[in-house]
């Protein structure tokens, strides 16, 4: 594990998702209570978005194509909603590992 790995993938995502939630607070946020669907959504699209528009249908009217363009924006922030989770849970475990490598290293070379 590097400081580069520390820096980029432990505290610029913890940072990064830190900024989604603070900003997108005044979405998720319904009568000072959250509302677990809006909070699915502000986390999962812009983690999901490369998973987001798997089917497009041409040839339906106009609302089937918005309907299931819903559809797949909905499964999408489904699918970066636990994506963003585990992107959280690998950067803690990268702020957490990266001292006690750096410790065991400093520990080692001085024997």
């Amino acid at each position: 594990m590097t400081f580069k790995d520390f820096m980029y993938k432990g505290v610029l995502m913890i940072a990064v998702l830190a900024l989604i939630g603070w900003l997108g607070k005044y979405l998720y946020l319904v009568d000072g209570e959250i509302d677990w669907f809006r909070l699915m959504l502000v986390y999962g699209v812009p983690v999901g978005i490369p998973h987001m528009f798997f089917m497009v249908p041409w040839h339906w009217d106009l609302s089937g194509i918005l309907g299931m363009m819903t559809l797949c924006v909905i499964v999408g922030s489904l699918f970066g909603s636990f994506i963003a989770i585990w992107l959280l849970v690998r950067a803690v475990g990268y702020v957490i590992g990266y001292p006690i490598n750096y410790m065991i290293k400093s520990i080692k070379g001085k024997n």
